[in-house]
């Protein structure tokens, strides 16, 4: 058994380049062999949010606080609220980020492909997808 102390690993500002707005990732797992597990605790400032990206294994997303939205590339966006999970399956095209109002953090879990391939980054997304009318929360 380890401990990793979270002094050990500091929160870092996310690069302009795969991110509008200030964003903040806290590590919280990097897997070591055989392992492939990746999570991090992202928090999103009012209209934070990623590029539009891939993950060849998937991802899921569960949701700490505040409220956010995520778009499957082709789909209408969904507000997500805590305790909310999301499912993305492998190589789909998406975003995710906080609502235009409101904090949001969410536990991004992850893993990279059996040849140690990650995210893959696209364009940013653009300020009509992001503001679009999320679907009703049924």
């Amino acid at each position: 058994m380890k401990v990793v102390r979270s002094s050990s690993r500091p929160t870092k500002v996310q690069p302009a380049t795969n991110f509008t707005g200030t964003v903040y990732a806290d590590e919280v797992l990097v897997g070591v062999a055989p392992s492939r597990m990746r999570a991090t605790l992202v928090s999103f400032t009012p209209g934070g949010r990623t590029a539009w990206h891939s993950h060849p294994v998937g991802q899921t997303l569960y949701c700490m606080s505040g409220a956010g939205r995520v778009q499957r590339e082709g789909e209408q966006v969904q507000e997500i609220r805590p305790g909310d999970t999301v499912l993305i399956p492998p190589n789909v095209r998406h975003w995710h980020g906080a609502a235009p109002d409101k904090l949001f953090a969410h536990l991004a879990m992850s893993e990279v492909s059996d040849t140690g391939e990650g995210t893959a980054w696209f364009e940013h997304v653009s300020d009509a997808d992001y503001n679009a009318t999320p679907a009703p929360v049924t």
